[in-house]
């Protein structure tokens, strides 16, 4: 069974929430105001959120879409084994001296 994660007062798989969001039509200002209401969100809140967040059509009109940190940056631990800076044993990454010059030099990370 897909996890299943709460979103906006709703239960649904990830799968779902994701499909959700791509097929969301534009919510009306009116709808909007409602669903601020019923999810006992403050007029505030709701700016503050504006302010600091593009809305879903915004998005789309960008051409973005959200990013798991975490499959990027365990990505990012893959490349650089492959590039011999780190040695992967068991659940630790162990950088080598070459990796520590390299990560300080390209990317400023302190190992």
């Amino acid at each position: 069974m897909s996890k299943r994660i709460r979103h906006m007062g709703m239960t649904m798989t990830k799968e779902a929430h994701r499909r959700w969001h791509d097929d969301a039509p534009q919510l009306m200002p009116e709808k909007h105001d409602a669903l601020m209401r019923r999810l006992g969100i403050t007029g505030e809140e709701d700016e503050e959120w504006h302010r600091t967040h593009l809305t879903l059509r915004e998005q789309k009109m960008k051409g973005l879409k959200p990013v798991n940190p975490f499959a990027v940056g365990g990505e990012f631990l893959g490349w650089c084994v492959k590039q011999g800076w780190l040695v992967h044993q068991g659940k630790q990454y162990l950088a080598t001296k070459e990796g520590v010059r390299e990560l300080h030099k390209r990317y400023q990370i302190v190992v």
